[in-house]
C-alpha cells in the first residue's frame, strides 16, 4: 500500500462528511482513508454516515476521546497501512489531482516530505504574487524548511523513527509542524513544496483550533505554549529564554493592544502562564512516541501478589511495552507488619516485568498507614524514569499513600494521559473535603479503569462521566487457585485430620488478618449461636493472624466452639485451605474496599457470605446463586445464613459452582486486560 489519507478531526460535523465525500469522488483515490476522531459526540445523522463507511471499508473511523492534534497525527503514523501518509485538514476541497501527485512522491524510494498548495478563502483562488512572503501558495516549486500540517504527506517509517510529532504540542499546538520540520532536517531529510497538490481550506469557524478561542483576547495560555515549548525545544537554554522574552513583549505591543491597551495586563498574564507551563512540560522530557508499540508506565506503590500476573500479561503483550514504577519494593520486615509473623511471598512478585523503583521514599513503611510512603523528590523520581522512558500513557493505581499522591501531581504537569485503576468507594463515610481532594485528583484523569459497582458509582458521584469510565474487574490468577485446590482434594482426609476437622462436618472458612475492621469475632459469635444446634457437623477453620488473634484464641476456647486457628498461609498452601472447605465467610466493617479472597475462594468453588460493608459484594454474592450478604454487625442474621448453608447442603454446593462459573466468565485477566486495552485506546486510538 502506497498512501494513507489522514484526517484529525474535531468539532466538526457536516464540513468532514463534505471533506470525505470530495476525497471519495475523487478519479485516483487514497489506498485508505484514516478518520481520527476526536469529537465526542456527533449528530445522529453525521455518526450514522461515518458509520456506514467505516462498515463498508471506504473509511477507517479511528475515534480517541481526548483531543490533541498531536497525538492523533501520531495514531495515524501508527495506524497507518501506507508508505506515505497525506495528512489533510478536516475543512476541505481537494484539487481533483491532489492524491495522484502525493502518490507520485509514494513510488519513489526518496524519503521527501511534500508540503502541498493551501488555497485560504482570502486567496479567491489565485497565488501570491512573485516576491511575496512564502506562504504556501505559490505557483513555484522549491524546497523548504517547514510544512503546514493541513496538506503534507509524510513518509512514514522516518517519521516513526524520529518520534513522529511532539504531544507536548497541547492546546492549540503552535509550532508542532515547525518542531517536527526542524528534527526533520536536522537529521538530514528534505522537505519540498508542490504547488500541484493543492487543496482549498474552507476555515470552518466551529470545531478545530477555533474551540480555543482568538488569541488575542483570552487570558488562557492554551495558544501561547506552544510557541514557547518550540523555543525551548530548538535552541539552547539561554537563548530559549532570550527568545521567549522577545516572543512576550512582541505578544503586547500588536495593533490590537496598542488600540485596546486594556488588554495588555490581561495577554501579560497569558503568556506568562505559557511560557511557565512549556517550562514544565520541556523539564518532563519530549512527547515523541517510540516506535509502532504503546509504551505504558504503571505505578503502584508496591509489588502485590494480584497484580504481578496482570503486569505479566501486559508484558507478554504484542501491543505495549511496560514498564512499572514502584515507590517501594518492602523488606522481609516491613511486609510482615500487620500479619504478626515475619514472612516473605512464596511466589515471585518481581518477574515477568520490567521494573524500577523511586529513590527518594522516605516513609517508615506500608504499616505506618497513608503517610507511610512518601517521597523526597517526586519530580526527580518522575524524570529519570520518563527520560529513558517515555510513556504514551500511564496506568496508575490510586493515591492509598501520600507518596502516590505527591507522584500523581508531578505527573499531571507532564502532559502523559493518565488511567486510574483503584477500589475506593463510598461505602466508607469521607469528610467534604476528602471527597473535594478525590474529585479535584480525578479531574486530571483520562480513564478510570472501574474494578466493580461501587467503585463505579464512587467515581460517578465525585464527576466523571460515563464515557470515561470502563470495566477492569478485580480478579485474581483463578487457575493457580483452582488447579492446586483440586490437587488438594485428593488429600482431603489427610488435610482435615491435619487441622482437626471432623470429615463429615460443613467446614466455614475465615481467611485475613485478625484485626478490628475484619470484625472475625462476629463470625465467632454467630458460630456460637448455632453449634449446639448442629454438634459435630459444622466448624470453622480461621486462617491468618493479627491484633485480635489472642482474644478470638480464648473466646473460642471459653465457650468451647469447634474452631481451627491456622495461623498465617502464604499464597501457594491457601488453595488447601479452599479445598476442605464448604463455605467462606467475610464478616468485615468499614474499608473492606474488595475482598479479593472472595474471588480466590470462588475460584475453588465455594460459596460466600459477606457483610454489606465488602466492596465485591453486589459484584459477585448474588443472592441465593453464589452466597448470601448481611448486614455488618448484625449477627443474628449472619447465624441464620450459616444455619441456612449447614441445613441446605446441595444448595450450598451449587451456589459454589455458580460463583466457580462466575468467576471463570467475568472475573479473569483476560478481562482485565481487555479493559486495559479498551482504555487506552480511548486515548490512543
Amino acid at each position: 500500500m502506497l498512501l494513507t489519507v489522514a484526517i484529525p478531526t474535531y468539532g466538526r460535523d457536516s464540513v468532514l462528511i463534505d471533506s470525505i465525500r470530495f476525497l471519495l469522488d475523487l478519479n485516483e483515490k487514497a489506498d485508505e482513508i484514516l478518520v481520527i476522531d476526536q469529537t465526542t459526540e456527533h449528530d445522529l445523522e453525521i455518526h450514522k454516515q461515518l458509520e456506514q463507511w467505516d462498515i463498508e471499508m471506504k473509511i477507517r473511523w479511528v475515534r480517541i476521546q481526548f483531543p490533541s492534534i498531536t497525538r492523533a497525527m501520531n495514531i495515524a503514523l501508527r495506524k497507518a497501512r501506507g508508505k506515505r501518509v497525506l495528512f489533510l485538514d478536516d475543512d476541505i476541497i481537494p484539487d481533483s489531482n491532489l492524491v495522484a501527485v502525493h502518490r507520485r512522491y509514494a513510488t519513489s524510494d526518496e524519503n521527501h516530505i511534500i508540503a502541498g498548495r493551501v488555497l485560504q478563502p482570502w486567496h479567491k483562488g489565485m497565488a501570491d504574487e512573485d516576491g511575496a512572503p512564502f506562504l504556501f501558495n505559490s505557483l513555484d516549486a522549491r524546497e523548504v524548511t517547514s510544512f503546514m500540517g493541513g496538506n503534507v504527506s509524510i513518509p512514514r517509517e522516518p517519521a516513526i523513527g524520529l518520534g513522529g510529532f511532539d504531544t507536548n504540542f497541547v492546546k492549540v499546538a503552535y509550532h508542532f509542524e515547525a518542531e517536527f520540520a526542524y528534527r526533520w532536517v536536522k537529521n538530514g531529510y528534505r522537505i519540498f513544496y508542490e504547488p500541484q497538490a493543492i487543496i482549498h481550506h474552507l476555515k470552518t469557524e466551529r470545531g478545530g483550533t477555533r474551540t480555543f478561542g482568538e488569541h488575542l483576547t483570552t487570558i488562557s495560555p492554551d495558544h501561547s505554549v506552544g510557541r514557547y515549548y518550540y523555543n525551548l525545544q530548538t535552541k539552547p537554554f539561554h537563548n530559549a529564554i532570550l527568545r521567549s522574552a522577545l516572543d512576550l513583549i512582541r505578544s503586547i505591543t500588536t495593533r490590537h493592544h496598542l488600540r485596546k491597551p486594556i488588554w495588555i495586563p490581561l495577554t501579560l498574564f497569558a503568556e506568562i502562564r505559557g511560557f511557565l507551563w512549556a517550562l514544565l512540560l520541556w523539564n518532563s522530557g519530549n512527547g515523541r512516541i517510540r516506535g509502532e508499540k504503546i509504551n505504558l508506565l504503571v505505578v503502584a506503590s508496591h509489588p502485590i501478589q494480584y497484580t504481578t500476573p496482570i503486569y505479566k500479561e501486559l508484558t507478554e503483550s504484542s501491543d505495549y511495552i511496560v514498564k512499572v514504577l514502584y515507590l517501594t519494593i518492602p523488606d522481609k520486615i516491613s511486609q510482615s507488619l500487620g500479619f504478626g509473623k515475619e514472612f516473605q511471598w512464596d511466589i515471585p512478585l518481581l518477574e515477568g516485568h520490567e521494573y524500577t523503583c523511586a529513590r527518594s521514599e522516605c516513609g517508615k513503611g506500608l504499616a505506618f498507614g497513608f503517610l507511610g510512603v512518601r517521597l523526597k523528590r517526586p519530580f526527580s523520581d518522575l524524570r529519570r524514569v520518563t527520560k529513558s522512558f517515555k510513556p504514551d500513557v500511564v496506568l496508575y493505581t490510586g493515591w492509598h499513600f501520600f507518596g502516590m499522591v505527591q507522584l500523581f501531581l508531578a505527573l499531571v504537569t507532564s502532559n502523559i494521559p493518565i488511567i486510574l485503576r483503584m477500589d475506593s468507594n463510598g461505602m466508607k463515610h469521607r469528610s467534604t473535603l476528602n471527597r473535594e481532594i478525590y474529585k479535584k485528583l480525578l479531574s486530571f484523569v483520562k480513564v478510570g479503569l472501574v474494578v466493580g459497582s461501587e467503585n463505579q458509582d464512587f467515581c460517578l458521584s465525585l464527576g466523571m462521566s460515563q464515557r470515561q469510565i470502563v470495566l477492569c474487574p478485580h480478579v485474581v490468577d483463578n487457575q493457580f487457585f483452582s488447579e492446586r485446590a483440586n490437587k488438594a482434594r485428593c488429600s482431603f482426609a489427610e488435610i482435615r485430620n491435619r487441622w482437626s476437622i471432623p470429615k463429615d462436618s460443613f467446614c466455614f472458612l475465615f481467611a485475613g488478618k485478625l484485626q478490628e475492621k475484619k470484625r472475625p469475632l462476629d463470625l465467632l459469635q454467630a458460630l456460637n449461636n448455632i453449634c449446639r444446634k448442629h454438634g459435630d457437623n459444622i466448624y470453622l477453620l480461621m486462617i491468618g493472624t493479627g491484633k485480635l488473634e489472642q482474644e478470638c484464641m480464648d473466646y473460642a476456647l471459653t465457650n468451647n466452639l469447634p474452631v481451627t486457628f491456622g495461623g498465617f498461609l502464604n499464597q501457594t498452601q491457601m488453595p488447601e485451605a479452599y479445598s476442605i472447605s464448604d463455605c467462606i465467610v467475610l464478616p468485615s466493617g468499614d474499608d473492606e474496599t474488595w475482598g479479593l479472597v472472595i474471588n480466590e475462594a470462588m475460584s475453588c468453588a465455594l460459596p460466600a457470605i459477606v457483610s454489606d460493608k465488602v466492596g465485591c459484594g453486589k459484584d459477585l454474592v448474588h443472592d441465593k446463586q453464589t452466597g448470601y450478604i448481611y448486614r455488618s454487625g448484625d449477627i443474628s442474621q449472619l447465624s441464620l445464613l450459616m444455619d441456612y448453608m449447614v441445613r441446605n447442603q446441595e444448595s450450598s454446593k451449587q451456589m459454589g459452582q455458580n460463583a466457580k462459573r462466575l468467576i471463570e466468565e467475568r472475573y479473569s485477566l483476560d478481562q482485565v486486560i481487555d479493559g486495559i486495552h479498551k482504555a487506552v485506546s480511548q486515548i490512543h486510538g
